[in-house]
């Protein structure tokens, strides 16, 4: 799925490259930067919020065992960590806001 959504946003990106300028094409970008950034904060809150419904879900559907309830609803903080990380490194930028404070070339 993030393999078929990069192809598709990177071939409008190249399609918006062809027929406009790079200065439009930027100032798109940054129009959808937030809703964009709402959008993933929203999904990490789905997966905190419904993580045990999904399970339970899945386990009484067959699809996973009773006794992987259990692992998998330790495991539910541990991915909220780790999208929330991804998403403060690699959204949000925080890693190369930092580089950029400590360095002294804060853009």
């Amino acid at each position: 799925m993030a393999a078929l959504l990069t192809g598709v946003v990177g071939y409008l990106l190249m399609h918006q490259l062809q027929t406009q300028s790079v200065q439009s094409v930027q100032h798109s970008i940054n129009a959808w930067r937030m809703a964009l950034a709402l959008l993933r904060w929203t999904l990490i809150a789905f997966v905190a919020l419904g993580w045990n419904h999904l399970i339970t879900r899945l386990a009484s559907a067959g699809i996973i065992t009773h006794s992987k309830v259990t692992s998998l609803a330790a495991l539910r903080w541990r991915t909220v960590t780790l999208l929330v990380l991804v998403e403060l490194v690699l959204g949000q930028g925080v890693l190369v806001n930092a580089l950029s404070l400590m360095s002294g070339t804060l853009p």
